[in-house]
């Protein structure tokens, strides 16, 4: 920036003293050659810094409030869908140790990571399923469920807030209590995900059922060893560690909306318009630069 005033300073005084009124016979000899190439130099890295500014005023723009803590993708069938991610060298949490959504009709299976998880989340009763939706009519489980006849995004982003100050969800949400929840704790849908199906679904967890986070394998230590088996679930053969990057592509998309506009602000998230629905999971950065397409079993990508 001060290297800018400075130039800015250098040709104003160029202009006020070599004005043409003044010199209206003057030539252009060498060193006024010169001076009018530096300035145009100078003039382009100029226009370079502000378009710098500019790139750090958008970087500033990522929310800091806002983070994702695991994503879901809804499935039919969880066993060919688990069996293809275990193919490929993820470790799963054990079936019988998988959460049953008590009172919500659905199940998931799981694939922890030192920074979140992915749940394959699937409809476990259909009758407590339907059961669920007619008491809470402004959430969009039975939608999502029906992704492959409706066309709705099979994707769910589970978003936790800063000091679980409600007041930073920059969205309108529907309250959610279920039988599985902790007493007096909630979750916050964002109320588009019931209308605008082509959007992945949003939901704000509580503080009690985030994930847990860690740096390294090393600090898996941190788990209490009363659950010390559970440090195996965080390992896997083919080397994943973090989550870096999520990509989700979906069809139809009004990338305008609120939901779609704070999901776009977190950092390593990005939705986007295409032609399929699509989650592209990028691990460390793609460091071993390995890739592998799970579809059609499921509409994933990941990188290795």
């Amino acid at each position: 920036m001060a290297k800018c005033l400075i130039e800015r300073t250098v040709l104003f005084y160029y202009r006020t003293n070599h004005s043409l009124d003044r010199y209206p016979t003057f030539e252009m000899n060498n060193r006024n050659y010169i001076i009018i190439l530096v300035l145009i130099l100078s003039l382009s890295s100029c226009k370079d810094e502000n378009k710098e500014q500019k790139t750090n005023r958008i970087t500033e723009s990522v929310s800091t409030d806002l983070d994702v803590d695991h994503f879901n993708i809804w499935v039919k069938n969880p066993k060919t869908t688990k069996q293809r991610l275990t193919e490929i060298g993820f470790t799963s949490v054990p079936d019988s140790l998988s959460q049953i959504h008590k009172g919500q009709g659905t199940a998931g299976r799981y694939f922890n990571f030192l920074n979140g998880y992915l749940e394959l989340i699937f409809v476990y009763d259909q009758n407590e399923l339907e059961k669920n939706n007619k008491n809470n009519k402004n959430l969009d489980f039975t939608e999502r469920a029906d992704f492959e006849k409706n066309g709705a995004s099979p994707f769910s982003i589970a978003l936790k807030v800063k000091d679980y100050d409600l007041e930073k969800i920059p969205f309108e949400k529907v309250i959610y209590h279920q039988d599985w929840m902790e007493e007096n704790a909630n979750i916050f849908s964002a109320k588009n995900s019931k209308t605008h199906l082509k959007e992945p679904s949003i939901f704000v967890i509580y503080p009690e059922i985030e994930s847990d986070k860690f740096e390294t394998l090393a600090d898996l230590k941190n788990i209490p060893d009363e659950y010390a088996f559970a440090r195996e679930f965080y390992k896997h053969p083919n080397g994943a560690k973090k989550i870096t990057n999520i990509i989700i592509t979906s069809t139809d998309l009004d990338l305008k909306t609120e939901t779609i506009k704070t999901l776009n602000r977190i950092q390593n998230l990005t939705v986007k318009n295409g032609t399929e629905h699509l989650m592209e999971l990028y691990f460390d950065n793609n460091i071993q630069g390995k890739s592998f397409d799970l579809r059609p079993e499921l509409p994933l990508i990941v990188y290795l």
